[in-house]
């Protein structure tokens, strides 16, 4: 006989991807999520490398997800996006390729970023609109902009800023 929770895992399986490391992570097949990944031992990025990371974002908008928010800061990034790909890929994709970029300009060689990402299904519009405010407001509360208008590593879908 089959342990229930077996077969709700089982079940559970057909309508999300899960994977697990040290954080358990699920994907629904659609949706809206908030990630945060860090960099390596608190390795700050210096302008060229938020530039590089940030542009990195920007550029698998509309090939692997659509990105509705980014904020590159000193030493983590945060986004909102609705991704089109597996968010192991997305993220193997920002982080192996800033990775490199970022080595190559500190002509060094070793971990850029954390193994782990921090990853959360946006389950409602309110809860979308307050982590594009977080985000929008992460700069400002760690003093590197007066507001999220000055913040050089800061984008928000253009529709969104009215609610900020």
């Amino acid at each position: 006989m089959k342990n229930e929770n077996e077969s709700v895992g089982q079940a559970s399986r057909l309508s999300e991807l899960t994977w697990r490391r040290k954080l358990p992570h699920y994907q629904l097949s659609a949706g809206y999520y908030f990630i945060t990944f860090a960099t390596h031992n608190r390795l700050l990025l210096k302008p060229p490398q938020k530039d590089c990371v940030f542009d990195a974002v920007c550029f698998l908008d509309g090939k692997k997800y659509v990105l509705h928010a980014v904020a590159v800061l000193n030493d983590h990034v945060h986004l909102v996006i609705n991704p089109f790909e597996t968010l192991p890929k997305i993220m193997h994709s920002i982080k192996s390729f800033t990775a490199h970029e970022i080595n190559k300009m500190l002509n060094r060689k070793g971990k850029v970023w954390q193994d782990e990402s921090y990853d959360r299904v946006i389950r409602n519009e309110e809860e979308f609109l307050e982590k594009v405010k977080y985000i929008a407001n992460n700069p400002i509360k760690a003093n590197l902009a007066r507001q999220y208008k000055d913040y050089k590593w800061l984008y928000i879908k253009g529709w969104m800023k009215k609610d900020l």
